[in-house]
C-alpha cells in the first residue's frame, strides 16, 4: 500500500508519501514563474532558498511550475485558470504515478475551510476540484479520502491549531513516529525557530504529513 497526503494550494502544494517499506518521501510543487530553475543556484531567488537547500540535500523532491494566468480581462483570464488548473493537476498526478507505482494507492486531501471567503478561495475550490477529478481517474474514488481540517489538526494536538502549532508538533514528533525521525527533513527542522515565520515549503509539507497520518488512522 502506498499512501499519499496532499496539502493543496495554488502556489505551493506540499505532499507526503509513505511507500510500502514505511519510508516517507516529501515533495514540494512550487510556482516558479516563467524563470528557469538554475541547477547551479546562481539565479535562485531568496524565496526559494529553502527549497534548493532541501532538494540539494535529498531531503525532499521539488518540481517547479509556471502559473500562466496573466490576462486582466475576465473571459480570457477564466480560460487561463481552467488551463492552469488542469496543468498543475496533471503534473502532480503524473509525478505520483511515475515515482510511486504500487498494487494499491490511497490518497488524502484536506477539505475546504468553510470560514474562508473571497476570490482566492473560489480559485482554490476550482483548482482543487480539477485535482480531485485527476486523482479519481487515476486511483478511483474509493481510494480518495477528504478530511475536515479540524480532524487533521487534532492529530497535532487541537482542532484549531495554527501553522506554528503544527510545526512545533512536527518538530516534537508528537505522534512518536520513528520513521519520521529517520528522515532528513525532520532532522533539518530540529532547533529551528518557527514561532514567528515558517519558510516555504515547510508549512505545506508539515500539513501534508498530518493529512497522511489522518489517512493512515482511517484505514
Amino acid at each position: 500500500m502506498i499512501n499519499i497526503g496532499i496539502d493543496f494550494s495554488l502556489n505551493s502544494p506540499g505532499v507526503c508519501v509513505e511507500t510500502e517499506d514505511g519510508k516517507y518521501h516529501f515533495i514540494t510543487f512550487f510556482n516558479y514563474g516563467n524563470r528557469i530553475w538554475d541547477e547551479g543556484g546562481k539565479k535562485i531567488p531568496k524565496a526559494f532558498s529553502v527549497h534548493k537547500e532541501l532538494m540539494d540535500d535529498s531531503a525532499m523532491l521539488g518540481f517547479p511550475y509556471n502559473r500562466d494566468v496573466t490576462s486582466k480581462e475576465f473571459l480570457p483570464r477564466e480560460r487561463q485558470k481552467l488551463q492552469d488548473a488542469g496543468n498543475i493537476s496533471s503534473l502532480m498526478v503524473n509525478i505520483f504515478s511515475t515515482l510511486f507505482e504500487g498494487d494499491k494507492v490511497s490518497v488524502a486531501l484536506e477539505g475546504f475551510s468553510y470560514g474562508s471567503k473571497g476570490n482566492s478561495f473560489i480559485d482554490i475550490i476550482q483548482y482543487n476540484t480539477f485535482l480531485r477529478k485527476e486523482l479519481i481517474d487515476k486511483y478511483s474514488i474509493e481510494n480518495l479520502s477528504v478530511f475536515q481540517p479540524s480532524h487533521v489538526k487534532k492529530l497535532a494536538g487541537k482542532g484549531n491549531a495554527n501553522k506554528h502549532y503544527m510545526a512545533k508538533a512536527f518538530q516534537d514528533d508528537i505522534l512518536n513516529d520513528k520513521n519520521l525521525r529517520s528522515t532528513k527533513l525532520w532532522k533539518w527542522t530540529q532547533g529551528k525557530d518557527f514561532s514567528i515565520k515558517i519558510p516555504k515549503p515547510i508549512d505545506d509539507i508539515i500539513d501534508a504529513y498530518f493529512i497522511l497520518k489522518a489517512l493512515k488512522a482511517n484505514n
